[in-house]
């Protein structure tokens, strides 16, 4: 099998992460609502549960303000993250496709395996390609070079 050609692919913050995020909240304020209705009187177990869920949405959302831009790049045979220091092979491993969107786990040897969400530009531009290699990089090849392997699973940590 021939590996896909070489890809660039611009990586910004996810509209699908951000949706998630909010739908989460939304879910979370309603449930708390309903809970504190359903009290005779609010007590200091509403006030935690709030206090708590309001700390988890601050959290969430400055994770995903922060959540890595950059360029990840396919040369045909191995991958780069442009937030890794320069020329440094990294490993890429599919964790879900959606079709729209994908979430992939990188990993080099100088730095903690990142996460990122990739979706399809409202272009369209170079996301079959990226696709293709991210398809084409989780099938081992038969030489000896470990670069161009995916991680297994249980490796991520």
């Amino acid at each position: 099998m021939h590996r896909a050609p070489s890809v660039n692919y611009s990586v910004n913050r996810s509209r699908w992460q951000l949706r998630l995020i909010v739908c989460v909240i939304l879910l979370a304020v309603a449930t708390l609502g309903v809970f504190a209705m359903g009290q005779e009187a609010l007590d200091a177990r509403t006030g935690a549960v709030g206090s708590i869920l309001l700390g988890a949405m601050v959290t969430a959302l400055l994770g995903w303000k922060q959540s890595p831009q950059g360029t990840l790049r396919w040369d045909g045979k191995h991958w780069y993250w442009s937030g890794f220091p320069e020329n440094t092979q990294c490993r890429l491993t599919l964790m879900m496709d959606c079709q729209g969107f994908v979430i992939v786990a990188i990993k080099s040897e100088v730095a903690v395996a990142i996460f990122l969400w990739l979706e399809k530009c409202p272009s369209g531009a170079n996301w079959k390609p990226l696709r293709r290699a991210i398809v084409s990089s989780q099938i081992p090849s038969n030489s000896s070079d470990k670069q161009s392997e995916p991680i297994p699973h249980g490796e991520l940590a």
